[in-house]
């Protein structure tokens, strides 16, 4: 019996201590930042960060000097939408998991083990309200620049260059899903892919940001 009990505890223990490591990272890589030195553009163009607490969209207008999204992109209402809403995700999970009521177990564990393809989830928004869950930056041309290739770079191109929504797959009436490259894990999370797009293109954020509430605390900083 005491034998049974103390393989019970190490069981417990195998599976709690990494939760405990992973959280424990998540908080402390969260609250460190790269690109500290970013600075807001007063001549820039306003882009926006947003959660619903648990996932993270970058929001972006929808026709700048980087890109015009109307000219290569199919989502509805895009065509008199001032702005376009960008999230990336596993591919189950992301496309039959519109609300927590419609979460799975299988797709949610298949999610974390990085098993399935990924999708981008792309809508088309009016301009965004700064909120608690919603964060407004104002970047440089070349930053917005580099942010639209980072985006545009996770999609799945054709051999014209056009990324081709998923017949079929949305949520409303004004959005679409569109296949993307790499896979989801429980490292490279929806919120991990918008703190690294972000990083590359040299906006404030964290080291690592597995949860949303990292990625929008750095952005905040920004704005002291």
């Amino acid at each position: 019996m005491r034998r049974w009990l103390r393989g019970m505890v190490w069981i417990g223990v195998a599976i709690v201590l990494p939760l405990f490591v992973y959280v424990l990272a998540a908080l402390f890589l969260g609250w460190l930042p790269v690109n500290r030195d970013f600075r807001q553009r007063a001549d820039g163009v306003d882009i926006y960060v947003r959660s619903n607490g648990v996932h993270t969209d970058i929001v972006l207008p929808v026709q700048s000097t980087a890109r015009d999204w109307r000219g290569s992109l199919e989502v509805p209402g895009l065509a008199t939408a001032p702005y376009i809403a960008f999230g990336w995700g596993d591919r189950a999970f992301y496309l039959e998991t519109k609300e927590w009521a419609d979460l799975r177990l299988g797709n949610a564990l298949r999610a974390v083990a990085g098993l399935d393809s990924s999708v981008m989830h792309i809508s088309s928004e009016g301009r965004p309200r700064e909120s608690a869950d919603t964060v407004r930056v104002r970047i440089s041309g070349a930053q917005l620049a580099a942010l639209t290739a980072a985006i545009d770079a996770r999609l799945v191109h054709d051999g014209q260059g056009r990324a081709s929504a998923i017949a079929g797959a949305h949520y409303g009436g004004n959005d679409a899903f569109f296949p993307a490259q790499g896979r989801y894990s429980m490292f490279m999370t929806c919120n991990e892919w918008v703190r690294a797009t972000l990083s590359s293109a040299g906006i404030r954020t964290a080291v690592w940001a597995p949860f949303s509430t990292a990625v929008l605390y750095q952005l905040r900083q920004v704005r002291k």
